[in-house]
């Protein structure tokens, strides 16, 4: 996967307190997950900055980020609606039969009987499983059951392909 590329983890919704603690929707599952990594990038229309995190917590919940450098309200309050991405080499390495549903996207989908169904158009956490929604060429959406070895029969992150056992 490309290595520079960024994923979207979180926004910063406002500022905490006086010290520069910014209050964070954090796009990781579990949100604390926002937590493991070093450094951020902070962008907005007018910045795209690396910061690297000096304090962090979870409190009620709320997720709370120290970023170094941004040490008063006002500082923090610049930051509010800002993004939060980090790179894609940043993220954890995947056991096998695992994928980041980022890496997935667009991906071409076909049934075992060598049938395109559609493309990877984005993912649906339901608890149970995840469910894979595929864009057809009518631009209507087919869900498919990500169970791997169940309904997902083989992932090809090289060709950029995703069998599945799905009828049309």
């Amino acid at each position: 996967m490309q290595s520079d590329k960024k994923i979207n983890i979180g926004k910063i919704i406002g500022s905490h307190g006086i010290k520069g603690w910014l209050k964070i929707l954090s796009f990781t599952s579990p949100p604390e997950n926002i937590f493991n990594y070093q450094s951020l990038i902070i962008s907005n229309e007018n910045m795209e900055e690396k910061f690297n995190i000096e304090n962090s917590r979870k409190q009620g919940k709320k997720i709370l980020i120290k970023l170094d450098g941004i040490d008063d309200r006002t500082s923090a309050e610049t930051l509010k609606e800002s993004k939060i991405h980090i790179l894609r080499l940043d993220l954890p390495e995947l056991s096998k039969d695992t994928y980041y549903w980022e890496d997935l996207l667009g991906f071409d989908v076909f049934n075992q009987n060598n049938i395109k169904l559609g493309l990877v158009d984005s993912f649906i956490e339901t608890g149970s499983n995840d469910v894979l929604v595929v864009k057809n060429e009518k631009k209507k959406n087919i869900l498919i059951p990500f169970l791997m070895n169940k309904t997902i029969k083989e992932v090809n992150l090289e060709t950029k392909l995703i069998i599945v056992e799905w009828e049309e």
